[in-house]
């Protein structure tokens, strides 16, 4: 129905080709007026119309007019604005000038405010809607990776529709959400993770957190105008404690305030969706010990040791299938084909055995985008249809995006400006719980936790994975004991359906000259049907499970601004803004479980003889007033002062209102000594500074214990009925107060060489007190835990962004831009005597933990015991020695990152590409630990000049009398123990990468060509995403992706746990305006 949709619409537009009478073509090009070079991208209107063109690469343009009267207007960023008129000309080149005054860049700030980027004493980033639409990926998070200093992005698998990280400036607080608000025309967006079926359990180590998506991925990248990025509480500080992770301002084509020529774009997009996957080995079969055996490891002969064995004739795993094994006597019956003495078998290696299980998706992305209006009404629509096929079988990803905005100025002093918005996302996946290389954590299903390590002798794609008995799975095991992952692909699922509306509407009112009210409302309400479908005969569930998760989230945000800017004198203007603010969040949950299966493939709850029902509702109401006082003195000095004064409903009274001040400056010397400011070297310099402050409230019902009421009644002996009731196992804690942030900002700004060469400098630090935490209690006391206040942590660093034209000569230019972001987390103190406390994790040992003196977040485990000296101390067996507690293992926190984005343009061609790199920060990795210490890949076989036949010796000292280890053990000891079973440091690495993060490669049609076509504009574009990528400190045959945050969203970081391998996506683009 969607589909076909979308295709009638496309139809439609396609057809609908604006045409007025007595109409005529007018060509030209536009260059510039100091090097007669061509410029791409200016505007060209028709005066008093919404009609208009843009130039292309070799600066020219074509466009229809009516009358000899008509007038022209041409603009570019930084050039003198012209009007010219017609006359009788069929063409008309124009030469525009450089202007100091447009060079002046605005940007959107907080509370939707535009205003120039040099009044602002703190760092705003703005990304171009170029940098966003077609491209491979459906996130905007992931879009967005690389290209804002300060922002760090994180998948969570490349699984199709999986969470997405996103982190500002560090992180900020241990059990609170750490992402970013996003708000979309104006208005808040809930980008919320909902963990599948609310079993994420703690830190996202467990359950079926890393299957679900960020609530963002319900934006459609294609329809987005710009998006600007505010990073430091001094630019967020009027959204109070909601801005206290930095905000990401969406301003979509609906939303847009813009004039837009009367156009219909289409763009269809075509992309592959291909997994990175490891080098494995096709030296050595399955066993131990450089013996032969279907086990998990990798650590048997080679094919030809094994069939040269004296004992061959004896050797049953070489001539007798491995399902013949089965213990299970029905099974053995129901198997008969594979038993040995009816099928003969020989053993060899399967070399695509763990390829074969995945596959090509293909991405499809179809945009419609209608524009148009009048000189007092314009409108926008879109319609956006993206269907993503993952990479894994049973995996893809739909979603529908339909839109409209319309301004309009009703009179002379109201205008109104409205968007509607509603998204369909429908995501699918195989379930995707953390795994360790030995079937997954407590229990949740995996597909891919079993896939990646499959011996090479088994044959994954081929032998049955069915039991003809019951259904259930059957795999290479004896004892039938770990699932079949291509049974978990046909009988195991999960899935997420969401349907969501957004929209806003802005009413501006001006009372009088200077004085100007705006009045904002806006609503964003989802559902979300969440499933979990587990058919029994699996080894997890056996019996069978359901599981249905359903969430109605909705904001209401109202907001009114009553602005007033006043030119006191010629030299000082006084802009001022008082506003008020009120948004409610309530989330409405249903939660039930149900196992025991009764038929299979039959998903009902009543299908099932056990069923827990949960539902609940959690709101919360926050009300705020605001103000923001800037003084302009020359146009050179720029002082703003403001603060917001927040209520909230989720800590007691006493706590409940909070006041946040801000104060900052922005000095531009350039402009305030005329002599400093040169053509040829310095044309523009800007120092800033600011201070700001936040809070972080608690979850809601935090401050007081919640009684639980339970759905189901009994009866006494008196017959009477009894409905039960208990006490939530977390004691609420009435003095509970919020969270407090402080950050001190300082930056450069500059702009050299005749504008060639711009940068961004910013330096900052932020200090977070009484950190809210959950802290253990005695269960003799009736609950198992409370939430407290406790201690500080500081998150400081530097921000770099450098861009600029080394080359402009003619018809090619050579565009560069680099990011630079470097970050230290530190905790300060945890109050009293407390010295670390888990953030993330099982409870007690592997995690991250927030340690008094060490960046937060660190990775403790259990680790290898050293003696003073440093040097590994080594048992009687010649194996490593355990630390007997957890110790800390590394700081998963990147010493920095940096990208690099060229840019060529040659006519109308363009290529673009960017590089990605990181510098340090500790990564846990399952899949390390799984296919190093079972022998799958390249780095440990004859490929590598390995051989495994002979002894190792593990380096250290022995435990007993210090000297040096000369213990021989075997190869597979060596890997096994170290790697994967024995200990938690052998799967710690240091997680630097270089990756070519984006390439694209594009072509703008020749206008002359396209005009008789009564085609405005069509293009033709190449993009991939993550095409080539290196880890540099992993074993090269393990292809390891460091972009994988295998915890799902949250505030862990630095651990993969065999939740997917990360992506690479390429394909095409044709866009069409006409």
């Amino acid at each position: 129905m969607r589909k076909n949709l979308v295709l009638t619409l496309l139809l439609l537009a396609s057809l609908w080709v604006p045409c007025w009478a007595q109409e005529r073509t007018i060509t030209g090009k536009v260059t510039d007026a100091e090097d007669g070079t061509p410029i791409p991208g200016a505007s060209v209107l028709l005066k008093g119309t919404t009609r208009g063109a843009n130039t292309d690469a070799n600066g020219a343009y074509s466009i229809i007019v009516s009358g000899s009267n008509s007038v022209l207007i041409f603009s570019f960023v930084g050039t003198a604005t012209q009007e010219l008129e017609i006359g009788n000309r069929s063409q008309i080149n124009v030469s525009l000038k450089a202007d100091a005054k447009s060079l002046q860049e605005v940007v959107v700030t907080a509370q939707g405010i535009v205003r120039e980027k040099k009044a602002l004493g703190y760092a705003v980033t703005t990304i171009a809607n170029k940098l966003i639409e077609d491209r491979p990926q459906a996130d905007v998070g992931r879009i967005l990776q690389g290209k804002i200093p300060g922002v760090n992005i994180t998948a969570t698998s490349g699984v199709s529709g999986t969470g997405t990280s996103i982190n500002i400036r560090g992180f900020s607080s241990i059990t609170g959400s750490t992402q970013p608000l996003f708000v979309v025309d104006g208005v808040p967006f809930n980008s919320n993770t909902n963990s599948r079926g609310g079993l994420a359990g703690q830190g996202g180590f467990q359950g079926g957190g890393q299957s679900a998506s960020s609530r963002f991925l319900d934006l459609d990248p294609n329809n987005i105008e710009n998006i600007s990025v505010l990073k430091g509480l001094a630019a967020t500080v009027t959204y109070g404690d909601q801005g206290r992770n930095g905000v990401i301002l969406v301003t979509t084509k609906n939303g847009s305030q813009k004039a837009r020529p009367t156009e219909v774009t289409l763009s269809q997009s075509i992309f592959t969706n291909t997994a990175n996957l490891p080098t494995y080995q096709n030296d050595y079969v399955g066993g131990f010990q450089q013996n032969l055996g279907y086990f998990f490891s990798n650590w048997g002969p080679t094919l030809a040791e094994a069939a040269a064995y004296p004992s061959q004739n004896t050797n049953t795993a070489l001539t007798n299938h491995p399902y013949s094994f089965f213990t299970n006597t029905a099974l053995r019956s129901a198997m008969a084909p594979y038993v040995a003495s009816v099928s003969p078998y020989q053993m060899q290696i399967y070399p695509d055995n763990v390829k074969d299980f995945f596959r090509t998706g293909i991405i499809s992305n179809t945009s419609l985008n209608v524009s148009g209006g009048s000189e007092k009404v314009g409108y926008n629509l879109s319609v956006g249809y993206n269907k993503e096929q993952g990479y894994i079988p049973e995996n893809g990803l739909t979603r529908l995006n339909i839109g409209a905005g319309i301004r309009a100025q009703l009179s002379k002093k109201v205008s109104i400006n409205t968007s509607f918005n509603y998204a369909n996302t429908d995501q699918y996946s195989p379930p995707l719980s953390a795994g360790t290389g030995n079937n997954t954590l407590n229990g949740f299903p995996s597909v891919l936790a079993n896939v990646m390590y499959t011996p090479r002798q088994v044959d994954l794609m081929g032998w049955p994975f069915e039991s003809p008995v019951d259904g259930g799975t059957v795999y290479f095991r004896s004892g039938n004991d770990i699932p079949n992952p291509r049974w978990i692909l046909k009988n195991y699922k999960t899935t997420g359906l969401v349907n969501r509306f957004f929209t806003t509407t802005n009413l501006t009112y001006d009372i009088a000259k200077n004085l100007v009210l705006l009045y904002k409302v806006g609503l964003d309400t989802y559902t979300e049907n969440q499933e979990y479908k587990f058919n029994k005969g699996g080894v997890d569930f056996v019996n069978g499970f359901y599981n249905t998760y359903d969430v109605r989230n909705t904001i209401w945000d109202n907001s009114m601004i009553l602005s007033y800017t006043k030119p006191v004198t010629q030299r000082f203007t006084l802009s001022a803004r008082l506003g008020g603010n009120m948004r409610n969040d309530k989330t409405n949950y249903q939660y039930v479980v149900s196992q025991n299966q009764l038929a299979r493939n039959l998903f009902r709850h009543n299908n099932f003889i056990d069923n827990v029902a949960i539902n609940g509702e959690i709101e919360q109401t926050r009300i705020g007033v605001f103000g923001e006082v800037t003084a302009d003195i020359n146009d050179y000095l720029f002082l703003n002062l403001a603060a917001r004064n927040d209520w909230t409903s989720t800590v007691e009274v006493a706590n409940r209102e909070i006041l946040y001040p801000s104060a900052s400056l922005s000095f531009v010397p350039t402009s305030a000594f005329g002599g400093l400011q040169t053509s040829n070297v310095l044309n523009f310099l800007k120092v800033r500074a600011g201070i700001g402050t936040s809070a972080g409230f608690p979850n809601p019902y935090s401050t007081r214990s919640v009684l639980n009421q339970n759905a189901r009644a009994w009866l006494n002996s008196a017959g009477t009925t009894v409905q039960t009731h208990s006490v939530d196992n977390v004691l609420g804690n009435p003095n509970l107060k919020p969270e407090l942030h402080t950050e001190i900002e300082l930056g450069l700004e500059g702009r050299l060489f005749n504008n060639k060469l711009n940068f961004d400098i910013t330096a900052y630090q932020r200090t977070t007190r009484d950190l809210i935490t959950n802290t253990p209690l005695d269960a003799s006391t009736g609950y198992t835990a409370t939430t407290i206040n406790i201690g500080k942590i500081r998150n400081e660093g530097i921000e770099i962004s450098l861009s600029g034209t080394p080359v402009k000569t003619g018809s090619f230019s050579w565009g560069v831009t680099g990011v630079f972001s470097r970050n230290i987390p530190k905790v300060l103190d945890l109050g009293g005597t407390l010295q670390e406390v888990q953030i993330s994790g099982f409870g007690g040992s592997l995690g991250n933990y927030a340690v008094v003196g060490q960046p937060f977040n660190v990775i403790k485990g259990t680790g290898f015991r050293r003696n003073e000296q440093g040097q590994y101390l080594i048992d009687g067996g010649g194996y490593l020695l355990a630390t007997t507690s957890p110790i800390v293992l590394g700081n998963p926190n990147p010493a920095f990152t940096s990208s690099l984005i060229n840019e060529f343009n040659y006519k109308g061609v363009s290529l673009s590409f960017m590089i990605a790199y990181r510098h340090g920060g500790a990564m846990y990795s399952s899949s390390a630990g799984a296919l190093l210490g079972r022998g799958l890949t390249t780095d440990n076989s004859l490929a590598a000049g390995f051989d495994r036949s002979q002894s190792m010796i593990i380096p250290g000292v022995k435990n007993s009398d210090g000297t040096p280890n000369d213990i021989q053990i075997t190869s597979s000891d060596f890997y096994f123990n170290n790697y994967y079973f024995f200990g938690d440091e052998g799967r710690i690495y240091d997680g630097s990468t270089v990756r070519l993060q984006e390439v694209s490669l594009g072509y703008q049609l020749p206008k002359k060509f396209l005009s008789k076509l009564s085609i405005k504009g069509a293009s033709i574009s190449l993009t991939g995403n993550n095409l080539w990528y290196r880890a540099i400190h992993f074993p090269k045959g393990l292809n390891f992706d460091t972009d994988n945050l295998g915890l799902g969203v949250g505030n862990g970081l630095g651990f993969e746990f065999l939740t997917g391998p990360s992506t690479r996506r390429l394909g095409g683009t044709l866009k069409i305006t006409f």
